[in-house]
């Protein structure tokens, strides 16, 4: 069961994401630890690909890249806030 689910997300050159959670809870991903990763991540590298080509998954259940790169609503939330937030879980 789906504890999160993503109202929004703008993906930018940066390699940030910002995700507002349909709880009204925004934040930013640094996702360049994840894209350093390399093999399938390596085209992400690429600033302008990695903001174009970013989707938000149907009924915000996460995020997806083109090799099926994909991470769940939960995870994002997660890694965005490691140490977590009133109210979670």
């Amino acid at each position: 069961m789906r504890l999160f689910e993503i109202a929004a997300a703008v993906a930018h050159p940066d390699h940030t994401v910002t995700i507002i959670w349909s709880d009204g809870v925004r934040g930013v991903l640094d996702c360049l630890p994840i894209i350093d990763r390399g093999g399938w991540f390596t085209p992400l590298r690429d600033g302008d690909y990695f903001a174009s080509t970013m989707i938000v998954l149907p009924d915000g259940a996460g995020l997806t890249w083109p090799e099926e790169i994909d991470y769940t609503a939960d995870f994002l939330r997660q890694l965005t806030f490691p140490n977590g937030m009133a109210g979670d879980g």
